[in-house]
């Protein structure tokens, strides 16, 4: 079904620990309602993840690592990729200097009739903007398992891909988010990030109407 993506719009809601003695503390998890049209028809969710390093550094109770890694294998992976040892890696050290916070878009979801119009990569950019200017914004671009724990008792209709099909969405979707601003840090990193350099808008992106 084609979708005008000017008649979309985003709604929120965060979940967040409140148990401090815990390393979960630290991060919030943000459910988005994807919504379209005038009657604000849920046509699709997301899911972030925002690790609240300004936090962390001033209570200064735990460990890079507890934090990203016990909390899920995502934040976990996510971790190996940017950090040593809770520092930053040299190779990304310079470019990243003076980020404030960490987001993590886990998931986007869409119903079935709305996939495949290359929405991925504006809805990416439209989440990304709701963080702050100096965030450091990641994603990974693959397509979700219909079995996973972001689609619990099945309530997303997802197709069960073979690896060459997911191989081959990954690289469509991965396309999509490089598009909106979205790159690798390094060579054979496997998340794409925002950063607070120059990247196009949400609306930028989007066609004007006709007139």
């Amino acid at each position: 079904m084609p979708l005008n993506p000017h008649h979309i719009s985003l709604t929120t809601k965060s979940c967040n620990p409140i148990r401090r003695d815990s390393p979960s503390y630290y991060v919030s998890t943000i459910h988005i309602d994807i919504l379209h049209g005038d009657d604000q028809e849920i046509i699709g969710e997301a899911t972030v993840y925002e690790v609240r390093m300004d936090q962390i550094i001033n209570d200064d109770e735990w460990s890079l690592f507890d934090i990203f890694d016990g909390h899920s294998i995502d934040l976990g992976n996510l971790y190996e990729e940017l950090f040593d040892d809770d520092e930053l890696i040299p190779a990304i050290e310079d470019e990243l200097l003076g980020y404030e916070n960490i987001v993590l878009i886990k998931s986007i979801i869409l119903k079935p009739e709305y996939r495949g119009q290359g929405l991925g990569g504006i809805l990416a950019l439209a989440i990304a903007e709701r963080s702050g200017e100096q965030d450091i914004v990641a994603l990974k671009p693959w397509p979700m398992n219909p079995d996973g724990p972001d689609n619990p008792a099945g309530v997303w209709e997802l197709p069960r891909l073979t690896e060459t099909a997911q191989k081959t969405i990954a690289k469509k979707l991965g396309k999509s988010y490089m598009t909106a601003g979205f790159k690798p840090l390094f060579k054979g990193s496997a998340h794409l990030f925002l950063t607070h350099f120059r990247h196009p808008t949400a609306t930028q992106l989007l066609l004007p109407l006709p007139g």
